[in-house]
């Protein structure tokens, strides 16, 4: 994880967890899901995916995600997600979101976004207020 990496703090509850007491594996990318979303809105200053389609008209629809699983995640503590851009491409950005919990990492995921018109599900290159905001807080993000 990169010291310039995103941290959003998720509380894990008793209803996101399966009869093994420990989170359920389907709620595991969700988590992922909300912290990118969360990422979204701290670097767009409030636009998060939600205004991004509605009122920017801009979809970014995953094409690709995989996952590791290291450790169960439990409610007997936060769960704190890391995301970082790995790859910003002309149409599509990559992200990894890695999951630590009491210091031991739960999981390490990777999902790719594409940039479309909403509506049109076409692809569009990322809009350059966005590319702008990525290189101004991730100098060293790789692209493509």
């Amino acid at each position: 994880m990169g010291e310039d990496a995103f941290i959003w703090r998720r509380r894990v509850g008793f209803g996101d967890c399966d009869p093994a007491r420990i989170a359920y594996t389907g709620k595991i990318p969700d988590f992922a899901l909300e912290a990118i979303d969360a990422f979204w809105e701290d670097l767009l200053d409030g636009t998060n995916w939600f205004r991004m389609n509605v009122d920017l008209g801009i979809g970014c629809p995953f094409v690709h995600m995989e996952m590791d699983f290291k450790a169960p995640i439990t409610p007997r503590a936060p769960l704190f997600c890391h995301v970082e851009p790995a790859r910003l491409g002309t149409t599509s950005i990559t992200f990894r979101v890695t999951g630590v919990q009491e210091e031991r990492t739960c999981f390490v995921a990777g999902f790719v976004a594409v940039f479309v018109r909403e509506g049109e599900l076409q692809k569009i290159p990322v809009p350059e207020h966005i590319r702008a905001a990525l290189r101004g807080r991730f100098a060293h993000l790789r692209e493509t």
